[in-house]
């Protein structure tokens, strides 16, 4: 074997090892560094609760009948997950729920009553290279109703139009979903109604600024959109707007502190809290808090670790963050982190 010959295939070999191993640290480094079982700021303490046996990251999720419900998602290796995850805080243990009736990640989830709502998504991932991203976001227009007491799916009303990686809110007996990505794989402004005592959608009047990767929370009557992106983790928006069902009209808010997409929020109290998201080479830790009623923003203590893909959700009081990647684009992790404000000992 000549030498050079002999070397080009030392390199190789080298060069797949070195990628291998920093494949896996990408996907599963949260394993090698404990997190900190407890850790307390001025604005209140986080502390772990039961960690989620499948980890994951742009899962759906959302609290039902004071259960934490985890839908769907991607993987490490970027295969589209089925599995429904159940969180009862009176065990601080998970149990597995019925699957999805199709593989589905970057869902609008939400619950009403005793029902929770599947809105969209995305069917598992293809490739498409662009910048900074590669996937091929391929949009649902199905909807899926998973009623928690019987455990059982039905199919619910399509949206009007196949969308993936938007908002969804419950505000006035109706389900708003709004922005996102389309057939077309282009970023809309759209805004969907679902009137839950007709059962039927149709358009609202649509946001000022196109985005997916966004967030959407009720409070005060009004609709809250807040960041999001334009299709690429360079194009992050720190645009916040406010939309009221009664006039019709949408409103500029304050600019979110930091632009972020892949972010999760809770409504406690009246306040919206946003948390984590991803940038081009990082996932955010920050942690903010807005107050639509003196249209202001503060800067929180910091997650402990910094997740995009997070959900998150209010129950007696705390807030639950739950999955996302700690590494920007697929990465996963089943961190349970609870975040109890202002409750210091």
């Amino acid at each position: 074997m000549k030498p050079l010959y002999k070397w080009g295939l030392y390199t190789l070999a080298a060069g797949i090892i070195s990628l291998s191993i920093w494949l896996w640290w990408w996907h599963f480094s949260n394993s090698l560094f404990p997190l900190s079982a407890e850790v307390i700021g001025k604005n209140g303490k986080y502390s772990l609760s039961a960690e989620l046996p499948i980890p994951r990251t742009e899962s759906g999720g959302t609290v039902c009948n004071g259960k934490f419900v985890v839908i769907g998602g991607i993987d490490a290796f970027a295969q589209t997950l089925t599995s429904v995850l159940i969180y009862d805080p009176a065990t601080d243990s998970w149990e597995t729920g019925p699957d999805l009736p199709e593989p589905i990640n970057h869902a609008a989830v939400t619950a009403i009553g005793d029902t929770i709502y599947v809105v969209g998504g995305f069917g598992p991932l293809g490739i498409r290279l662009r910048w900074f991203m590669f996937a091929r976001w391929d949009p649902l227009s199905t909807v899926y109703k998973l009623h928690l007491p019987s455990k059982t799916w039905s199919k619910g009303a399509d949206l009007p139009f196949p969308r993936g990686a938007g908002g969804v809110a419950v505000l006035d007996s109706a389900i708003w979903y709004a922005g996102g990505i389309d057939e077309n794989r282009q970023i809309t402004n759209t805004v969907f109604k679902f009137d839950l005592r007709t059962n039927t959608w149709s358009e609202s009047l649509s946001m000022p600024t196109l985005r997916d990767h966004l967030r959407v929370e009720a409070t005060n009557g009004e609709l809250f959109v807040i960041s999001g992106r334009k299709d690429d983790l360079r194009f992050n928006l720190a645009t916040v707007e406010s939309f009221n069902p009664k006039t019709l009209t949408w409103t500029k808010r304050a600019d979110i502190p930091t632009a972020r997409g892949g972010l999760g929020s809770a409504v406690l109290n009246n306040k919206i809290y946003t948390f984590g998201g991803e940038m081009v080479w990082t996932c955010l830790d920050q942690m903010e808090r807005y107050d639509p009623v003196s249209d202001t923003w503060e800067v929180l203590d910091s997650l402990p670790e910094g997740r995009h893909g997070i959900l998150g959700g209010v129950i007696d009081g705390k807030i639950h963050l739950i999955a996302g990647g700690r590494h920007p684009r697929v990465s996963i992790s089943g961190i349970h982190r609870v975040f109890s404000p202002d409750s210091l000992p």
